[in-house]
C-alpha cells in the first residue's frame, strides 16, 4: 500500500497531479517550457494517468478503511475518458494563458511593443471564445471545470465483488463516478489548505452529486457554488 507521503515526497504535486496542464509542460509556477524552435513540450500522457490512477487508489484506500461496504467493491477507470477529462480541462483552464505563454517566448521575432498590444489583443479573450479568459484563474473556478468534464465523460465506475458484507449506500453506487472524482478533488484541493464541505451535510450533497450527475450543473453553476461550500484550514 502507496502512502500518501510516499508518492508525494512534495505535497504540491498532489495538487498539479489533477490541476496541472496535463498536455504541454510548465514549471510549478507555471512557465511554460519550450523547446528550441519555440513549440511547446508535450507531457507524456503515460505518466500523468498513471499518477492520478495512484492518487484515485490512496482515495479508494480511504474509503474501505472508513466503510468495509467499500471492500466488496472494486472500482474500474476508463483510462481514455480520464484522460479526456483532463486534456479538455487543460483545454479550459490553460489556453488563455497558452497563447499569453507562446507570445512572450517569440522576442525573436516580436519587439516589446508588439507584445505588448498583442498581450493586449489576448485580455479581451472572451470575444475570442475562451470558456476562462483568465492567466490565473481563482481555485474555485479550475474545481468547478474540472469536476463539469467527469459530471460529462464519467471516467470512474464500481463493479462488485461476491461477499456477505452490504454494498455501499444506493446514491453512492448510483453517482459513484461522482462521489469519487468530489473527494479526488478533495485530496487535491486540501494540500492547498482548501477544504470542500458539500458532504458534510449528508442530504444535500446527495442532491449535489444527483444533479451533477445529470449534468444540471454547468461550469459557471458550479462555480458560484462552490466559493459558499470550502473552508480554509488552519495552518
Amino acid at each position: 500500500m502507496t502512502s500518501f507521503d510516499t508518492l508525494f515526497p512534495n505535497r504540491q504535486d498532489c495538487f498539479f497531479a489533477l490541476f496541472q496542464d496535463a498536455v504541454y509542460t510548465h514549471d510549478q509556477n507555471i512557465n511554460y517550457i519550450f523547446d528550441d524552435k519555440n513549440r511547446f513540450i508535450r507531457r507524456d500522457k503515460v505518466a500523468v494517468i498513471n499518477k492520478i490512477k495512484a492518487m484515485a487508489e490512496l482515495v479508494y484506500e480511504s474509503f474501505v478503511s472508513v466503510d468495509k461496504s467499500f471492500a466488496r467493491c472494486q472500482p474500474a477507470i476508463d483510462y481514455p475518458s480520464l484522460l479526456s477529462v483532463f486534456t479538455r480541462y487543460s483545454r479550459d483552464i490553460y489556453g488563455f494563458r497558452r497563447i499569453s505563454a507562446k507570445i512572450r517566448n517569440m522576442g525573436h521575432i516580436l519587439n516589446e511593443s508588439q507584445r505588448s498590444q498583442l498581450e493586449e489583443i489576448i485580455l479581451e479573450g472572451a470575444d475570442f471564445g475562451f470558456k476562462v479568459p483568465s492567466g490565473n484563474p481563482y481555485i474555485e473556478r479550475q474545481t468547478a471545470v474540472l469536476l463539469y468534464w467527469f459530471s460529462v465523460l464519467k471516467p470512474f465506475h464500481l463493479n462488485y465483488i461476491e461477499g456477505q458484507v452490504s454494498p455501499p449506500e444506493s446514491y453512492i453506487q448510483s453517482y459513484f463516478n461522482e462521489y469519487f472524482a468530489y473527494f479526488l478533488i478533495c485530496l487535491a484541493l486540501h494540500t492547498q489548505t482548501v477544504n470542500l464541505t458539500i458532504h458534510e451535510d449528508k442530504e444535500h450533497f446527495k442532491e449535489f452529486l444527483n444533479q451533477l450527475h445529470f449534468r444540471n450543473l454547468s461550469r459557471s453553476s458550479l462555480e458560484f457554488f462552490l466559493p459558499n461550500k470550502k473552508d480554509k484550514v488552519n495552518s
